[in-house]
């Protein structure tokens, strides 16, 4: 007979699915039954008891925490349930990576840990942190596109800003905020919860805030108690760094070698410790391709460079890799449809820099 409290790590096992931390369904669960919402019907569907759902270290998979956000938008009949799910800031539902991320010394040494911890919060999603321009960039980039949930992303964002302003300083504010998914109909709904420039339709989803809050101080940090903690988590990310997709970790170093143009299968290969053929056959049972793969960043980042203005075309073409701008405009109207003077025209960046 199986063993009743291993219904989290059945969730969590299936092979090539990504899973999450428990604290991320307890987080939606506490909100529906704060609202007076039935669970029942959702964990019968799904196998689980209440103690499955509210047990410390569990993990479940990613579509677990999806099914319960549609179960919200469904009983609630508000499309925009994530913001509200966000918003609610609870010391006792955080975590242990947000405890660890808000005893740091600053919320720049948070965010740089938050990075490197993000897959055991959500490990289908890759986060990354940028500096540009004295703007500071957190992004959210779903690891396998199919899998994007919009309202999982709506109530992340909330959660990061309002997490921030509660643990950090109210005088942090974001200077704009991104969103993957299209412009939504309720769109006065994200305006209550992020008072700046919102953009839809992006590349991936982000916030951004000037980076001299980086060095803000965390005023309730407990350097023992991070320690502590962060003893805690590192056996469970040495596992999840082992069956991490394929695909995000040959991503992750195409974009480090884009600049080059050089992108030689066999040097990443070895990088990774399999053989060419053996990286070939596992991009390809995630779905993938060593050549979509180079595609899809360069497309990213092409996209993100003509948004911001700031780099003429040529640079965008050697900061990519190509060896001539006319092929860098070939290669982006193949993705897109348009040259890329036409595409920064037509998303409000004016003439731009040729």
């Amino acid at each position: 007979m199986a063993d009743k409290g291993s219904s989290q790590n059945r969730h969590s096992s299936k092979r090539g699915v990504p899973s999450v931390a428990a604290a991320s369904i307890q987080s939606v669960c506490a909100y529906l039954e704060s609202q007076n919402y039935s669970l029942d019907e959702w964990r019968e569907r799904h196998g689980l008891s209440r103690d499955d759902i509210m047990a410390p270290d569990g993990r479940f998979q990613l579509t677990v925490l999806h099914d319960v956000l549609d179960h919200a938008v469904a009983v609630t009949k508000n499309p925009s349930v994530g913001l509200l799910i966000g918003a609610v800031i609870s010391t006792s539902s955080m975590g242990v990576i947000g405890h660890i991320l808000f005893n740091n010394r600053t919320l720049g040494e948070a965010l740089t840990q938050y990075v490197r911890l993000a897959a055991l919060v959500n490990e289908g999603l890759a986060v990354e942190l940028e500096v540009d321009d004295g703007e500071a960039i957190v992004s959210f980039d779903y690891i396998q596109p199919e899998l994007y949930h919009a309202v999982n992303i709506d109530r992340m964002l909330v959660q990061t800003v309002a997490r921030a302003k509660k643990y950090v300083s109210e005088q942090v504010y974001m200077t704009r905020v991104g969103f993957h998914h299209p412009e939504p109909e309720s769109r006065a709904a994200y305006v209550d919860y992020f008072d700046c420039p919102l953009n839809f339709s992006e590349p991936r989803s982000y916030i951004a805030f000037e980076e001299k809050f980086l060095d803000f101080e965390l005023p309730q940090r407990n350097p023992y108690l991070h320690q502590a903690l962060s003893r805690q988590v590192e056996s469970l990310l040495s596992r999840l760094r082992q069956r991490r997709s394929l695909s995000a970790r040959v991503r992750h170093l195409v974009n480090g070698r884009l600049s080059q143009g050089e992108f030689d299968a066999e040097a990443i290969a070895s990088e990774l410790c399999v053989s060419r053929h053996t990286l070939y056959r596992r991009l390809k049972a995630e779905g993938n391709s060593f050549h979509d793969i180079i595609e899809s960043a360069r497309r990213d980042k092409a996209v993100a460079y003509l948004r911001k203005n700031k780099y003429a075309l040529s640079e965008i073409a050697f900061l990519l890799g190509f060896s001539e701008l006319s092929a860098f405009s070939r290669a982006f109207k193949r993705w897109t449809g348009q040259s890329p003077a036409s595409y920064r025209r037509s998303n409000g960046s004016g003439a731009g820099r040729t």
